[in-house]
């Protein structure tokens, strides 16, 4: 396994664990002289709020090497009951959150695993009463939960397989269907929290049937407390993490109305799964998918989740929104509710390194493997600056959190999924924000940072042109193009017929693939330098996209006043501009506006 950095370990760590008569069924911990458990009752739980019955055993472990011993031992935790002026409880976790040294680590990570083992194996053969099964799936959802909220996952992946291995998924989906309903919560609410991917490959293969049941029971059940939707929309956003078959099955199911209906709520956990649930379709669903939920209104949602004051719910109704508009299909749609607009204020008021807090609020939801991260990929070559902005913004959190951990590899995957290039291409965007993201997510990974260009494109040099040239794969035509004129000025100048003509670009779908990347650097172009009275704000407030106009009209000695009195002929031979339909666009706003 890999660890976090590796300072000294403190001598004692807090555990909250063993349910009644624990100590006598483990060989390990009964041996053990120094040990006495006492029952605390948790009732400030955020993500699930237990009853009073519901007791969560305390002890303590002393890991200091005095007595010469190479295992934990337990030492005596006085007994204590939650009140009114509960104490804040503390996350038996807490000591691995990268203070340790890897043996300590290890050393804890086995006294986990045992106690894994032996609640799953004695869950599975009936050994405890209802009372004691019931403390113990909570007390094992806690370890579970806690465990995702560590710098590296290996932990917690490491408890869900042995829970897995040991009959504990089997005896979770057993009871999916359970006519107890208390039992059947507690179940399905752990069987969620260790719904690692192999844990849902396990699941859908071998309990389909039952998880079917969990959904249509919810969605048939009249009444729902906060606690039942919590772990139906974590269910959700697990299984929507699987493939398209698999989102498109639990549409069927239900799961999509189920999941809207639920972004109605007030819960901030509840708020939390939906919009990783929606982040996961957008990325799992293909477009037949994307189509349901803009017909289902789901885009409308993800408008209202990120305008939420939590920013786990912000953040990832923003990242789903990101992933829709490169569907060109929905493309309309999306632009047409706004969400997109609301991602430069989040960008201007965060930082990568705040996704550690901002996902940490999730635990297992940042487990994001390399097939979830290569989906996103796309969207950094997205036509969609935000879009763009925001998945610079993602890799570069992730690259961040990576670097941390001596034995990532991080860099490894980057390139494996193919996001090293599109990073580089960013760099050399002109959108500053967009830039400085992709150019830091490059460093972190430890690879070559491309120089970032001006976004005063008139005043390109050779040599600028020729890094924009590259960056955007058109690197062979670098090499044939005539470099002693190829400025600023020639590039903004270029047709597509001088393509072909004097570069011999015979290729159709390579000059408009090259003319695509022209017009996308024309539109995020400045030309404050000739353009005095900004004729490319008064062509983007008629269309965005119309700012590809702005040179050409400037050459033509059209400025933001003149500009009024041209005519459909002037603007078609004069200012080049060869679409019918855009010259009657720009005629008909200047007529309104005369």
């Amino acid at each position: 396994m890999s660890y976090c950095n590796g300072n000294l370990l403190p001598n004692k760590i807090i555990i909250n664990l063993m349910a009644p008569g624990a100590l006598q069924q483990n060989p390990m911990i009964s041996s053990m002289n120094k040990s006495q458990l006492s029952s605390v009752f948790n009732k400030n739980d955020v993500r699930a709020s237990l009853t009073s019955d519901d007791a969560v055993i305390t002890h303590q472990i002393d890991f200091s090497p005095d007595n010469g011993e190479s295992s934990p031992h337990i030492i005596i935790n006085h007994p204590e009951t939650r009140s009114g002026n509960s104490k804040k409880k503390v996350n038996d976790l807490d000591m691995m959150q990268g203070i340790m040294q890897p043996k300590y680590v290890e050393n804890m990570l086995q006294w986990y695993l045992l106690y894994v083992e032996n609640a799953a194996k004695s869950l599975f053969i009936g050994k405890y009463t209802n009372v004691q099964e019931s403390t113990v799936l909570t007390q094992l959802f806690y370890l579970i939960r806690n465990s995702w909220t560590l710098p590296t996952h290996e932990v917690g992946y490491a408890l869900c397989n042995r829970f897995r291995d040991c009959g504990g998924t089997d005896f979770l989906l057993k009871n999916c269907v359970s006519e107890d309903p208390i039992l059947q919560f507690f179940s399905t609410r752990l069987l969620v929290e260790c719904l690692n991917s192999e844990n849902r490959d396990y699941m859908i293969k071998n309990g389909l049937i039952q998880i079917k049941y969990v959904i249509l029971k919810f969605k048939c059940q009249e009444k729902k407390t906060a606690d039942q939707s919590k772990v139906i929309t974590g269910l959700l956003a697990k299984l929507f993490e699987h493939s398209e078959e698999m989102c498109m099955v639990i549409i069927e199911w239900g799961g999509l109305e189920i999941l809207l209906k639920e972004c109605q709520s007030q819960d901030t956990t509840t708020l939390q799964n939906c919009a990783c649930a929606l982040a996961n379709l957008s990325l799992y669903g293909d477009s037949m998918i994307h189509k349901l939920m803009i017909h289902h209104h789901a885009h409308t949602w993800l408008f209202t989740l990120a305008f939420n004051a939590d920013d786990s719910v912000k953040y990832y109704a923003l990242l789903a929104a990101a992933v829709l508009i490169t569907d060109k299909d929905i493309k309309t749609a999306m632009n047409n509710c706004d969400t997109l607009d609301l991602i430069d204020p989040f960008i201007a008021t965060h930082f990568p390194t705040d996704f550690v807090r901002i996902d940490m609020m999730l635990g297992q939801f940042q487990d994001q493997g390399q097939d979830w991260l290569q989906r996103l990929v796309p969207v950094l070559s997205c036509d969609r600056r935000e879009a763009c902005t925001l998945a610079a913004f993602h890799f570069c959190a992730i690259a961040y959190l990576q670097s941390q951990c001596p034995y990532s590899k991080v860099a490894e995957t980057f390139r494996m999924i193919g996001a090293v290039a599109p990073l580089k291409k960013l760099v050399v965007s002109l959108n500053n924000v967009t830039s400085a993201l992709a150019a830091q997510a490059l460093q972190w990974i430890g690879e070559q940072v491309p120089r970032s260009l001006s976004q005063e494109v008139p005043q390109w040099t050779v040599t600028d042109v020729l890094q924009w040239i590259k960056s955007v794969g058109f690197g062979e035509c670098a090499e044939i193009l005539p470099d002693n004129q190829m400025n600023g000025d020639w590039l903004l100048k270029l047709t597509e017929e001088c393509l072909k003509k004097r570069f011999k670009m015979q290729n159709g779908i390579t000059r408009k693939r090259f003319m695509r990347e022209l017009h996308k650097l024309k539109q995020l172009a400045d030309y404050s330098c000739k353009d005095p009275t900004n004729l490319n704000s008064f062509l983007q407030s008629i269309k965005p996209e119309f700012s590809v106009y702005t040179y050409s009209m400037l050459n033509a000695g059209v400025d933001k006043y003149s500009i009024r009195s041209l005519t459909d002929d002037q603007l078609a031979c004069e200012c080049r501009i060869s679409n019918s339909f855009h010259r009657s666009i720009i005629l008909n706003f200047i007529k309104g506006k005369r």
